[in-house]
């Protein structure tokens, strides 16, 4: 890995990407990543695509509770890398939370289980009947979010004002308590202010969806996946301010969250028979331009191999029958005479071996959703993986 010292010494930010979440050799190959990341460049935080609350939840009870091993981490916080491949990392993770040299967390806004029992749980010491009308709230605000918000539905301004009176009471019973979190979670010292920012997204969200227009151009789909991502800078940038103010941060998500410019590529999926411009700018092209300039992209991609992600009923084969164009990202980089490699894009003058940097190409996303862009505009650097495998998923 010495190779992205010169790259990378000056940047504070780093986002690894991927194009599909269920890959065995991406998942193993960050691991050896990050761990370096850490140990010889000085990256201090991780933070993954997943719920913001959820990673200051699972992060405050791993401080304190010596049993909590890492495979209730990965079950209660990164269920879409809850796999034998992600776990040495969870380990070292762990390892280093002891001597207070690494912390993780979350930036999505989408929520799970964990975070709703852990502050439950906690309001309960000191009010039995706030936590039990907190479990009303976020039992209704799940019920919301799964159904009636991502069918199109709309609430109305009185429900809608309801919800949010709802969340700012339980805000505020927190910020009153702030003293007592500290206390209890000495290590996270800023665990009250994302406890209150996990809450405060859940009516902000659905604020958002409230407020878009359904619009012929815009599917209900593309405009969740829209809130979602620039909800998702916002927890990005919010954390990276206020909560790791002085840190270095490695951010690990999809590659339509991390790279860059998104809304000039074009994409054709199965059903489609010429290319579209996404619609969708990804978390990243929500950031500040100074924020930028001190970040790192990496995409991930590959040639071939088995897609398995956490809840597909089948997993996807990936180029078994069909050769690629010449003009794919899959067919040049194959050619290089290794299993795994790492291009720096952005260092790079053109000339006659690099054109393809430089000019329109094709790059499978999913392992089937072909996209057209320029390379570099999107992404600083890829690390390609010729042959790749299923995650090995824990039940």
């Amino acid at each position: 890995m010495k190779f992205l010292s010169p790259i990378l010494k000056d940047k504070k930010y780093v986002f690894l990407g991927e194009s599909s979440h269920g890959i065995s050799e991406y998942s193993q190959s960050k691991v050896r990543l990050i761990k370096y990341l850490h140990e010889e460049l000085g990256f201090d935080v991780v933070l993954f695509e997943g719920n913001i609350g959820e990673g200051a939840a699972v992060s405050a009870e791993s401080s304190i509770n010596q049993y909590m091993n890492s495979n209730e981490i990965l079950s209660a916080f990164l269920s879409p890398w809850n796999n034998q491949e992600t776990k040495p990392l969870i380990d070292y993770l762990i390892q280093q939370r002891n001597t207070n040299d690494l912390s993780f967390g979350g930036f999505d806004m989408r929520g799970t289980g964990y975070f709703f029992q852990f502050l439950s749980n906690w309001i309960k010491i000191y009010n039995d009947k706030l936590a039990q009308r907190y479990k009303e709230i976020e039992l209704n605000w799940f019920e919301t979010y799964n159904n009636k918000m991502v069918e199109g539905n709309s609430l109305s301004r009185e429900e809608l004002s309801n919800v949010k009176n709802s969340y700012q009471e339980i805000i505020a019973f927190i910020h009153t308590h702030s003293e007592e979190l500290k206390r209890e979670y000495p290590n996270e010292k800023n665990l009250a202010k994302v406890l209150e920012k996990t809450l405060e997204n859940r009516f902000v969200m659905l604020e958002r969806y409230y407020k878009a227009k359904k619009a012929e151009e815009t599917t209900t789909e593309e405009t969740s996946s829209i809130i979602r991502d620039k909800m998702m800078g916002e927890n990005l940038l919010w954390l990276s301010t206020q909560v790791y103010p002085d840190k270095k941060i490695i951010v690990w998500g999809h590659n339509i969250h991390v790279r860059n410019r998104q809304i000039e590529i074009a994409g054709k999926d199965i059903d489609r028979k010429t290319f579209q411009k996404w619609k969708i700018q990804s978390m990243y092209e929500n950031l500040p331009s100074d924020y930028k300039k001190k970040s790192y992209i990496m995409g991930f991609y590959m040639h071939d191999g088995t897609i398995a992600e956490r809840y597909a009923t089948v997993s996807n084969q990936v180029n078994f029958d069909k050769k690629y164009s010449k003009n794919s990202l899959e067919f040049i980089l194959n050619e290089i005479p290794y299993d795994s490699s790492f291009i720096d894009l952005k260092y790079q003058k053109k000339e006659k071996y690099n054109e393809w940097m430089f000019e329109p190409i094709t790059a499978l996303n999913q392992g089937y959703w072909e996209d057209r862009m320029i390379i570099r505009n999107h992404y600083d650097g890829i690390f390609f993986i010729k042959h790749v495998g299923p995650s090995h998923y824990y039940k």
